[in-house]
């Protein structure tokens, strides 16, 4: 090919669907446009205010059966492979603090904290929930200074990355894709590629 600026050009086997969607199927969502790269083994899913998108290296021989089955029946291996992780460095705080109060509601009905430690831990505990922004890196730096009764009654481990009952926070618009959408996507897919009845 003669085009200044232009080494090579290299023919894809991309098909592009707009799918309009049922909104009380799908947590709002109104459309997607989903674009299927076979010759990489990718797809692109655009929504109104996100963008998904993967490729892998050896689905298989048959991509698309591989990407149909993967969207409607594998949702937490593709939240794996979409989810934006930076989302994981920040503390869920409503969650984190439910957990906390059972722990600390256990201790005081076992009487290992009297009354006035627990109305105080409670009150650090409220404190910590109205954080909305705690990263995982600000929660070790503060831990032992918050909660430092609680740590010394052993309610709490000064170790917080240690603890079973802190959660951490989900890239939930990622998970509306991967389980409301996606399966959509997967029944879109089998008639396009006229699969219907295929491995069902």
């Amino acid at each position: 090919m003669d085009i200044q600026g232009v080494i090579s050009v290299e023919a894809k086997t991309i098909k592009s669907l707009m799918v309009e969607l049922e909104p009380k199927y799908t947590n709002g969502h109104d459309y997607c446009e989903l674009i299927v790269d076979e010759s990489r083994n990718g797809f692109t899913a655009r929504l109104c205010n996100e963008t998904y998108s993967f490729s892998w290296g050896a689905p298989g021989n048959d991509f698309i059966q591989f990407l149909i089955d993967t969207f409607s029946k594998n949702n937490d291996y593709l939240f794996g492979k979409l989810e934006d992780y930076s989302k994981r460095d920040y503390v869920d705080t409503e969650k984190t603090a439910k957990a906390m109060k059972v722990l600390l509601l256990q201790a005081r009905r076992y009487n290992q904290i009297d009354e006035e430690q627990a109305r105080e831990i409670w009150e650090e505990i409220e404190y910590f929930r109205g954080n909305d922004e705690i990263t995982q890196n600000h929660l070790y730096s503060e831990w032992s200074n918050w909660f430092e009764c609680a740590i010394k009654q052993e309610i709490f481990s000064n170790e917080p990355w240690f603890e079973e009952f802190i959660s951490y926070n989900e890239d939930w618009r990622c998970r509306v894709f991967c389980e409301k959408v996606a399966p959509i996507l997967a029944e879109v897919l089998k008639v396009e590629y006229e699969l219907v009845g295929v491995n069902e």
